[in-house]
């Protein structure tokens, strides 16, 4: 297992990942960053380690203190296809982007620790990314999840083929679903905002990737999302207003999305120019901060 601080944990895991001996042999990464989840994501893992198809576990540890890294180093002695990495606490989008940096997978499958993933769909998962062809313009896959809280009547994938960006605004998708896409694409648009933020959206790295390729749509649940209480989702207007940047950064390319034509929906795209109003205002200080910081330097 890697130890290493915040922002250069990302580097520290991306030059792990080029001495994997795994690096040729796993078809699926999951990547998995966790905070004080130990038994959770410990059984996680094992659920994942039995699944029947050549996967790799990635999990960056973000600082936990319930013996979380101690628990996975036991595994990760006996089954090298689990990847830890762990470092102080910095926050998901540290430990997203550090467990995506030591995946050596041809896909990878971000995945939260709070989560179920139906291990006995993986197999069937793998079998169409192996027969997956070699359009360039296909970044990977969508699935289905089964929804617990508010979104448990989502509605299914309309079309087979569409972009992250577009089955939302134009194809009324809600919920959340479960990305499996190329590692070689995901690493590019993987790049931290400037700036030291503890929440970064998964949709930011998404609303990259809609820019210029699309995903093949599957109706089939390959998980359930869990909405616990002590999660994200039950304090996410005060993480919106700590982490405004990232939020400004999602919905100015929801708006270039919509000049390049990946989508048509006036409605989403004045409710992303209203949200770049509001995370404007609220990233002014540090955009102000940083031109200060970038003058006197």
């Amino acid at each position: 297992m890697t130890a290493q601080p915040g922002g250069e944990g990302i580097e520290t895991a991306r030059k792990q990942a080029d001495c994997n001996p795994l690096r040729s042999q796993a078809l699926l990464s999951v990547c998995i960053p966790t905070f004080n989840r130990r038994d959770r994501v410990a059984a996680l893992v094992q659920e994942l380690l039995r699944a029947k198809c050549p996967v790799q576990i990635c999990v960056h540890v973000d600082g936990s203190t319930d013996g979380t890294s101690e628990a996975l180093a036991e595994i990760a002695s006996r089954d090298a296809r689990l990847v830890v990495t762990a470092g102080p606490n910095g926050g998901r989008g540290v430990a997203m982007f550090s467990a995506i940096a030591s995946a050596t997978g041809d896909y990878c499958m971000i995945f939260d620790d709070d989560d179920d993933l139906f291990t006995d769909r993986l197999p069937e998962v793998c079998e169409r990314l192996s027969r997956q062809g070699a359009d360039e313009q296909i970044a990977g896959f969508v699935f289905s999840m089964v929804l617990e809280g508010p979104d448990a009547a989502a509605n299914r994938f309309p079309s087979e083929r569409t972009n992250l960006i577009r089955m939302r605004a134009d194809e009324g998708v809600v919920g959340d679903r479960k990305e499996v896409i190329r590692t070689a694409l995901l690493k590019q648009v993987a790049v931290p905002p400037a700036g030291r933020f503890r929440r970064v959206p998964t949709s930011l790295l998404w609303s990259r990737l809609a820019i210029e390729h699309d995903v093949i749509c599957v109706n089939v649940d390959v998980g359930r999302k869990r909405y616990l209480a002590e999660g994200m989702t039950a304090r996410i207007r005060r993480l919106q207003r700590q982490n405004a940047y990232p939020l400004l950064l999602l919905n100015l390319n929801y708006i270039r999305a919509f000049w390049r034509g990946r989508y048509r929906s006036g409605r989403f795209l004045s409710k992303a120019v209203l949200a770049c109003l509001r995370f404007g205002a609220l990233s002014f200080p540090f955009l102000l901060k940083r031109s200060l910081a970038r003058v006197i330097s």
